[in-house]
């Protein structure tokens, strides 16, 4: 939980000593007009005569005063106020707000891609909008870690491994081979039904313990899944901790949790199923192999021992899955965790989807190097007393802070059309924009003779507007715990970016007599922009 001084709490706790029925919602950030808001429409009052009483009960000496507008009574915070409470957290704890640490602990599971080729442009959403949530809950203060669902006991990853012993069987795999083998596993597949005969084969095998079956075809996962981890990482993504969905066959707790509900499956032919509603949820094929299904149950169960929050990022299509999943685990099994589900809207190409299988995909890879690429260019024109080493770490820091800013700046439930005129836009509301606006703050800072700034008591109106937003950075992120969307903070970043840059063309700084306030000004907003831009993975940069 977040610790500050909240002013919203405190304006609500004397509201309700006058009006008891005013609730959260009705008093917000202000828009418009002030820095807090109340909605005065359900109380049903004369709105003068609201005023007045809130007045004489609200006399606080943070109020600088409230006024009405229409519906709406708007109180206004001292700007001195706000920014000291800021200013004393950073001095005090080195950021703003403080944090308290939360007991619970939260496992956010993301990504959890087949390993059966590079991660691409579609999946990295699950990738970045999980490592947001995890980055963004640690922050808030519970005890967070990541996990990656490894699916090497499917179909797909056994179609991987067959693709490979059929086209490439001499030769030592690698990434090219076996996803060659897939694609072509895959369209033979089309015109040759005998290849899903060989798949539901090896597959029967693999569930009854044939070990060097198991071995090797987790070795050629190994192959794939390292190759999605070295892609991630170059946009700062690193997951905590990975398990293996062969271990819940192996050592026997899929059939051990088939036991335990076996009084309410029921069969069809030799299948086993949970009926919910009208539907049947099969656990269990014909030939006695388990379904996924079954997995996610027994990998859920495995998951709530040691967490009391569990947060899963999955597709919109997995949207029944993940209903059927949380209706059984709490039905059926003693499952006492809380359990949440992000669903993130498809992305697609210009045109159509992207899929492994058919080889159509623009990987995580094709898009780093092409930003990096684009990143040089506008690099080297902007800035030709770069050496080509600073060009390099720039570039990089550039592409990786675009490609999650681009992705993670949209709601979740939003599909999203790639297109790559967007992903390398470098002006607007961009993560550029955002770094270029921090290299602003810090040349500044560079330039001044001020070891330290100090708080004034006259702020004008450029002024007044960032440290409103300053200030506001603790309910964007509470805003974003709540409804677990990392585009809050995004957006935040952009608004904070956007107040800065009004404040640094029209209030100038060096050998002013305002230097020393407007120092201090600065130097909070290079500590939040760098707290805030670190929660969705923007790489900031001193100079840009």
């Amino acid at each position: 939980m977040l610790i500050f001084d909240d002013y919203k709490e405190i304006i609500l706790k004397r509201l309700r000593e006058l009006y008891p029925d005013i609730s959260q919602n009705d008093v917000e950030l202000g828009r418009d007009y002030g820095d807090f808001t109340l909605k005065i429409f359900k109380l049903k009052e004369d709105p003068k005569i609201i005023l007045k009483k809130i007045k004489e009960n609200l006399s606080e000496d943070f109020i600088e005063r409230i006024d009405l507008q229409g519906n709406y009574i708007n109180f206004f915070i001292r700007p001195e106020n706000m920014l000291g409470i800021i200013y004393n957290s950073i001095k005090d704890f080195g950021y703003f707000p403080n944090t308290f640490q939360d007991t619970s602990k939260v496992l956010i599971e993301h990504t959890s891609a087949n390993p059966t080729g590079p991660i691409h442009v579609g999946r990295i959403r699950n990738s970045i909008i999980g490592d947001s949530i995890y980055k963004i809950l640690e922050r808030y203060g519970y005890r967070s870690c990541t996990q990656y669902f490894v699916n090497d006991s499917g179909k797909q990853v056994i179609s991987l491994y067959l693709g490979h012993v059929k086209y490439h069987k001499n030769e030592k795999p690698d990434l090219q081979n076996l996803l060659d083998g897939y694609q072509r596993i895959y369209r033979e597949m089309e015109t040759n039904k005998s290849i899903e005969n060989e798949i539901e084969a090896l597959a029967e095998r693999y569930e009854k313990g044939d070990k060097e079956l198991i071995d090797n075809i987790q070795h050629v996962a190994s192959i794939v899944l390292d190759s999605v981890k070295s892609s991630l990482k170059k946009i700062g993504i690193e997951i905590s901790t990975y398990v293996w969905e062969s271990n819940f066959i192996l050592y026997g707790d899929v059939n051990k949790m088939l036991e335990s509900i076996s009084e309410n499956l029921k069969s069809e032919g030799s299948a086993k199923y949970i009926e919910i509603g009208d539907k049947k949820i099969f656990l269990t094929r014909a030939d006695g192999t388990s379904l996924y299904f079954s997995r996610d149950i027994v990998y859920h169960l495995f998951k709530q021992e040691n967490f009391d929050w569990l947060v899963d990022v999955l597709g919109e299509d997995h949207k029944d899955h993940a209903k059927n999943l949380e209706y059984v685990l709490k039905t059926f099994f003693d499952f006492q965790s809380k359990i949440d589900f992000v669903f993130y809207g498809f992305v697609s190409l210009e045109n159509g989807k992207m899929s492994t299988r058919k080889g159509r995909i623009v990987t995580l890879d094709d898009l780093y190097e092409k930003t990096i690429e684009e990143s040089v260019k506008i690099i080297k024109e902007k800035r030709p007393d770069y050496d080509e080493n600073l060009i390099k770490n720039v570039s990089e820091a550039i592409a990786a802070s675009s490609i999650r800013f681009n992705i993670v700046r949209v709601n979740a439930n939003k599909p999203i059309v790639f297109k790559w005129s967007e992903a390398l836009n470098f002006e607007g509301d961009s993560a550029p924009y955002i770094m270029y606006s921090y290299a602003r703050a810090c040349s500044v800072l560079r330039k001044s003779s001020k070891s330290g700034g100090e708080l004034g008591n006259d702020y004008n109106k450029y002024e007044k507007d960032l440290i409103r937003v300053m200030y506001s950075y603790p309910y964007s992120l509470k805003s974003a715990v709540e409804f677990l969307r990392p585009d809050i903070i995004a957006n935040y970043l952009l608004n904070l970016s956007k107040a800065f840059n009004e404040f640094y063309l029209n209030c100038p700084v060096i050998n002013t007599p305002e230097e020393s306030k407007r120092i201090l000004l600065i130097m909070v907003y290079k500590n939040i922009m760098e707290d805030a831009s670190k929660l969705i993975g923007i790489k900031l940069l001193d100079e840009i």
